[in-house]
């Protein structure tokens, strides 16, 4: 999964939101090292609601406040379970390059 996309799902598994706020979020969640732009935002949630991992939020069910103008989403049952699913790969690649990395005892 591309690192900005699983920031998004992340971003939108907490609570709905719009795309000016998740663009805050993901950049503060990486420490600023991701940052999205217009397009790129954009195109990556249309993105996420056409596979199903995200959908935007109904006129009944969205946040109290804003301009209402805004599209707020929020992760599906089956972007959750990408999130978790990568989240597994990514933690055993983490194992495996601790492992690779630790020190070795040589003549132990």
């Amino acid at each position: 999964m591309k690192t900005h996309l699983f920031y998004i799902l992340l971003s939108v598994a907490a609570e709905p939101r719009y795309g000016t706020a998740i663009q805050e979020d993901v950049r503060s969640l990486s420490d600023g090292s991701v940052r999205l732009w217009p397009a790129t935002l954009y195109g990556s949630l249309e993105e996420l609601v056409r596979v199903g991992w995200i959908e935007e939020v109904g006129d009944d069910d969205r946040p109290e406040g804003g301009s209402g103008r805004e599209r707020f989403y929020r992760m599906t049952g089956s972007g959750r379970t990408a999130v978790e699913t990568e989240s597994t790969r990514l933690d055993a690649m983490a194992r495996l390059a601790r492992a690779r990395l630790a020190p070795r005892v040589i003549g132990a």
